[in-house]
């Protein structure tokens, strides 16, 4: 269920970010990148990112390449290695969950995902299509 992807990416860091220290701004716009609050709560809503799954949070910053201006650009560039927590069900894995509407176009239902060694409880809304549940 849960397991640690080793990314690098390839970013600019906004000016305007520039007077805090270099990893908590850097930390701060990979979360902006790969994970979205929202409201005056701070809602966390988490990316899925193709191949990997679902983007729990950034664990650590593994490696950073110094940066670099590109000529016209205030916006200092750079290549950073970092790992994320990512949550992606293996095939034929079963999960419990709350139906919470079912039509035509499939289902939707929630889910509580509990990981004890992480401290974290999460609710998920899956939906699934129709076209992807078996006969």
């Amino acid at each position: 269920m849960f397991f640690l992807s080793s990314i690098e990416h390839t970013f600019q860091l906004p000016p305007h970010l520039l007077d805090l220290p270099l990893s908590e701004a850097i930390k701060g716009e990979l979360e902006s990148l790969f994970l979205d609050k929202i409201g005056r709560l701070k809602c966390v809503v988490m990316k899925v990112i193709a191949n990997l799954g679902l983007c729990i949070f950034v664990n650590d910053i593994r490696s950073l390449a110094s940066g670099f201006v590109f000529p016209g650009d205030s916006a200092s560039t750079y290549t950073v290695e970092f790992r994320l927590v990512m949550f992606r069900l293996f095939v034929r894995e079963i999960i419990t969950a709350k139906l919470k509407e079912s039509d035509a176009n499939g289902l939707r239902m929630w889910f509580l995902l509990s990981c004890p060694m992480l401290s974290l409880d999460l609710f998920l809304h899956i939906v699934l299509s129709v076209h992807m549940m078996e006969k």
